[in-house]
């Protein structure tokens, strides 16, 4: 199934593009120049990077400086934040220019008018009445780095658009696959997660990169915007979103990042989190139950096993029922299995709507995964567990929207590798600190 006429780039979208963030090789003895020096004011007009034919100056790394850390909400004049924040800003300059000089290869151009557009949106999306331009000036940060952010943004939008929209291509079989994802997992819990993602692609910068994800999340937790952060500074495939990365199954991600969610509630924001790919920083915005339907008007079809007590033999029955939760096979098999153990007995509930049902009952299997049980019950009569058997879901699946999620993080996922690639085939030489 071809959906490269379905699939609109998220950077497209949302007008709002800043681009993908590369770790170049920084040595440690040109951070601490740099640190001093920019922290100091001290720099002058000279050059900080060469990027094939192009340079970078410490002008254009002072402007973009205090753009990020206004966009961010980070304090612009904060010695330390300016200090830390430095290297990610260098490698943002240094990726747009690889962007733009591909978009000039291919010949790609932005008008006036796209790049006026874009600015409008901007301000739409973040409330700011009047010219957008106006309003940054006044708050002390270049209009023309603002400008240059935008159009290197929409040229690269452009450069994946041509270059590789026209390859990507999801099959029926992916959508089903996705489809029965979420089936299986339904009434577990999942994740609205953003993401800051910041790499690792050479081991010796590691502790640079982590002091970088620290400083990142204790600004965010001091009142700093994560959506706007992520935008200055994630890797990740969502940054152009603000970081946003959706609605996250358990066990969908990497073991580590798993477990943090696993651990964390709404509103929160993790430690960095370190993965074979980086640091990840998560901010958990909401939490749910999965359904491809209304929860609300969900049926589950149900069996029981009961085993009735006295006062004298309940804490032996209730023991006992963990031990035959877990020699319960599944519902298909649960009258044989029981036989296995004395004095319980198998019971067909039948289909149960949860809008009906008892709110014990409906809290109960409501997290239970199909095939899965609950945990043992104690009720006036005996022991009960119960077995969820199927689920049946009311709301008819959306092939088009799952098709157009697959297709996106799939060009996502090509856009970084283009980047990558680009960076390879490169001249690149970072010359701040060398004088």
């Amino acid at each position: 199934m071809d959906v490269s006429f379905l699939i609109h780039v998220s950077h497209m979208k949302k007008l709002l593009v800043f681009s993908l963030l590369m770790i170049l090789p920084f040595p440690a003895h040109a951070q601490r120049i740099a640190d001093s020096a920019l922290a100091g004011g001290g720099l002058g007009t000279r050059i900080v990077a060469v990027v094939n034919d192009t340079v970078i100056t410490t002008v254009d790394l002072d402007q973009r400086m205090k753009l990020a850390a206004f966009s961010a909400g980070l304090p612009a004049d904060n010695a330390e934040v300016r200090m830390r924040l430095l290297p990610q800003i260098l490698r943002a300059l240094v990726d747009e220019q690889l962007q733009a000089q591909e978009a000039k290869r291919l010949d790609l151009s932005v008008s006036r008018e796209e790049i006026d557009s874009a600015l409008k949106q901007i301000a739409k999306d973040n409330n700011i009445p009047g010219d957008i331009l106006q309003f940054v000036e006044s708050h002390g940060v270049s209009p023309k780095a603002m400008r240059d952010q935008v159009k290197n943004g929409l040229l690269w939008s452009k450069v994946v658009q041509r270059s590789l929209r026209p390859r990507v291509d999801v099959g029926d079989d992916e959508i089903d696959a996705m489809i029965d994802r979420v089936r299986a997992n339904t009434g577990k819990e999942e994740y609205l997660v953003s993401e800051i993602l910041l790499t690792v692609d050479n081991p010796k910068d590691e502790d640079q990169v982590r002091q970088v994800a620290e400083n990142l999340v204790a600004q965010i937790r001091a009142g700093a915007n994560f959506a706007a952060v992520a935008r200055q500074f994630s890797q990740g495939a969502g940054a152009a979103q603000g970081g946003d990365i959706g609605w996250i199954q358990q066990g969908q991600l990497a073991p580590e990042i798993n477990k943090a969610l696993q651990s964390a509630g709404p509103g929160q924001v993790s430690a960095p989190i370190r993965t074979a790919t980086g640091f990840h920083i998560l901010g958990i915005r909401n939490k749910r139950t999965i359904s491809l339907g209304d929860p609300g008007k969900a049926s589950v079809d149900l069996k029981q096993a009961f085993h009735p007590y006295t006062p004298d033999t309940k804490a032996g029955v209730m023991q006992e029922a963990f031990r035959m939760r877990s020699g319960v096979k599944s519902c298909a098999t649960l009258e044989r299995d029981l036989t296995k153990f004395s004095g319980w007995k198998p019971q067909k509930l039948g289909e149960v709507t949860l809008a009906k049902a008892p709110a014990w009952l409906a809290d109960t299997v409501r997290n239970v995964a199909t095939g899965g049980s609950s945990e043992p019950l104690e009720t006036e009569k005996g022991a009960v567990v119960l077995f969820v058997c199927n689920r049946n879901e009311t709301a008819t699946v959306d092939r088009d929207a799952i098709m157009r999620t697959i297709g996106t993080e799939k060009l996502e996922l090509q856009a970084r590798r283009l980047l990558r690639d680009l960076r390879r085939g490169a001249y690149l030489d970072v010359r701040l600190g060398k004088s």
